[in-house]
């Protein structure tokens, strides 16, 4: 016996575009849980690694596509910096969202030289991180 595909369903399937896949890059286990549930409330996003450290993201990003990063200065081991300078070399290059509690002005300058493409303050835009996730997913799929 052989299986068979409704036509609909099949042109459904076609037409889905494929998730925004996203890094998330913290060390903070609460801060991590708090992003992991703001990106799961976004249809069509979804977090597909996680690292702590700087040389974790490192080797999540050689052994990983991702369409956007959201990293942390701050972190355990190693810095947010060193990850925004590989992002630099990536092509294509995921899109970079910042979210930091470092959140100066000569700070941002040196994240946007950097390369990234939003910057922000983890105590007042923690939730922008959604809004520019879906403004991506939304560009994608024609909307």
């Amino acid at each position: 016996m052989s299986a068979s595909v409704r036509t609909d369903d099949a042109a459904d399937v076609l037409a889905a575009p494929a998730a925004v896949q996203v890094l998330v890059i913290e060390d903070s286990a609460l801060i991590r849980e708090r992003l992991l549930d703001l990106i799961g409330s976004c249809e069509g996003v979804q977090v597909t690694a996680q690292a702590e450290t700087e040389r974790e993201a490192l080797a999540a990003l050689e052994a990983g596509h991702f369409d956007a990063v959201v990293v942390d200065l701050q972190l355990r081991d190693g810095s947010g910096f060193g990850v925004l300078q590989a992002l630099r070399q990536r092509v294509p290059r995921p899109l970079t969202l910042v979210l930091t509690n470092t959140s100066t002005r000569p700070i941002r300058e040196r994240c946007l030289a950097l390369g990234a493409h939003h910057f922000f303050d983890k105590s007042n835009e923690f939730d922008q991180v959604a809004a520019a996730l879906e403004a991506m997913r939304d560009h994608r799929a024609g909307r």
